[in-house]
């Protein structure tokens, strides 16, 4: 997008004969707008511990596969165990996992959104952030250690809050 824009601002220089000053003036708004944000820069820096959590899933259920000996496929028990797909733990934690996937995805398109259309301040992207991230992750330890209700929906309804805040910031200064 970036070389894109900065090759149109040169042809656009050179076919109108001025100095140049456009292409120059579209390289300094993406290092200015883009990776020099404070605020896009925080957005970037919270969707990547975010994206690490999400990554932990197959690690958790990998290893709680070996550990119960039950695998989804007869060459995965070569040295024992048995063909299940449906244990209860291992559900338990998929359904953790895609959960996550369904808040925490359109949670770091949100936030940057939010950073890289100037709506907020780097504060407003830290605190929403270590909201949701803190809501998560109170999620994925009620969820995965089956504790009773309310608590895992406080911690999904929170996430939720941190989203419809951020998409109702967003509409409103657009």
């Amino acid at each position: 997008w970036y070389q894109r824009r900065v090759r149109e601002a040169v042809v656009s220089t050179q076919s109108t004969g001025s100095s140049g000053i456009n292409a120059e003036y579209g390289k300094q708004w993406y290092q200015r707008r883009v990776r020099g944000e404070p605020e896009v820069r925080s957005a970037i820096w919270y969707s990547v511990v975010l994206l690490l959590k999400l990554a932990t899933f197959p690690l958790i259920v990998g290893l709680n596969r070996v550990k119960r000996k039950v695998f989804v496929a007869e060459e995965d028990c070569v040295f024992g165990g048995q063909v299940k797909t449906n244990d209860v733990v291992i559900e338990r934690i998929r359904r953790a996992h895609l959960n996550d996937l369904e808040n925490i995805l359109p949670f770091i398109l949100l936030v940057l959104l939010y950073a890289a259309s100037g709506v907020g301040s780097v504060h407003d992207v830290a605190v929403v952030s270590q909201v949701f991230i803190a809501a998560r992750i109170t999620h994925t330890i009620v969820y995965l250690g089956s504790v009773m209700q309310p608590f895992r929906g406080l911690a999904w309804f929170i996430g939720l809050g941190c989203n419809v805040y951020l998409a109702c910031k967003i509409l409103m200064n657009l």
